[in-house]
């Protein structure tokens, strides 16, 4: 009998370890281990970064790109939501100006609210806006008004 001498594995974490692929054929005995080479890592700079998201700037040889990663809760009811919701806030010192309504008529026009109907969408659209240096009871009553004056536009427009 052949007379096989193992070395015992070692019970900790092994020192080091190398990442790469074995190659292995069939029709023969013969192995390969190629170890992945080390690739350049892109450079990043990081424009904002907030919790649960990051804003950064990819600079490479072929083109530079801005990225945003965003990450939200699994158990959040609406993560799309949420999403649009950390994008705008981490975006919103980097916009050159405010989005515009895409509206040619309002149902209601003032400073605190803006309310217009997408025909073609089927949609009724409205953009409240609210001090938020106010009080909370003061930014709560505001928003009850706002929504009770979108009620009587829906009470008394045809759609």
């Amino acid at each position: 009998m052949i007379e096989d001498n193992f070395v015992n594995r070692p019970q900790r974490k092994p020192d080091s370890t190398v990442k790469g692929r074995l190659l292995k054929w069939e029709d023969c005995d013969y192995v390969a281990f190629e170890p992945q080479k080390s690739k350049e890592a892109p450079a990043r700079t990081v424009l904002k970064e907030q919790r649960g998201g990051s804003y950064y700037k990819n600079e490479g040889e072929k083109e530079n790109s801005y990225s945003l990663h965003l990450n939200v809760d699994g158990s959040e009811k609406d993560p799309a939501g949420a999403l649009l919701d950390k994008a705008a806030s981490i975006l919103k010192p980097y916009l050159k100006k405010e989005p515009k309504l895409e509206a040619k008529s309002f149902l209601e026009d003032s400073a605190e609210l803006k309310v217009w109907h997408r025909k073609k969408d089927r949609q009724l659209c409205a953009m409240i806006v609210i001090d938020s240096h106010l009080p909370k009871e003061q930014m709560s009553g505001r928003l009850f008004r706002l929504s009770s004056e979108i009620n009587k536009i829906i009470d008394k427009s045809k759609f």
